[in-house]
């Protein structure tokens, strides 16, 4: 059975700690990258068709809705009290 003394017990824990620490970050930019499954596949005609077709066919219909007046923001509008245009000095 080996016996660890205190020191290397120590600097073994700041090497592991220091390896965790250098690899956490990574998996969260690792989840960044985009995976592109399609590479190397050809897309068919007909589909290439269905989707320009799907696409024409969604902008017309964004054409038809008409356009909504943009309302004046007020996020604290319900929390002052009816004297809200008076200033109360």
């Amino acid at each position: 059975m080996m016996i660890v003394s205190l020191r290397q017990h120590s600097v073994i824990a700041l090497l592991i700690g220091g390896v965790a620490l250098s690899i956490a970050p990574s998996g969260s930019a690792f989840a960044q990258i985009k995976m592109d499954m399609s590479k190397g596949q050809p897309v068919d005609p007909a589909t290439l068709e269905e989707r320009k077709k799907v696409d024409q066919e969604y902008q017309s219909k964004l054409k038809t809705i008409p356009d909504q007046p943009q309302k004046k923001s007020d996020p604290w509008g319900n929390v002052r009290g009816s004297n809200s245009s008076q200033n109360n000095r």
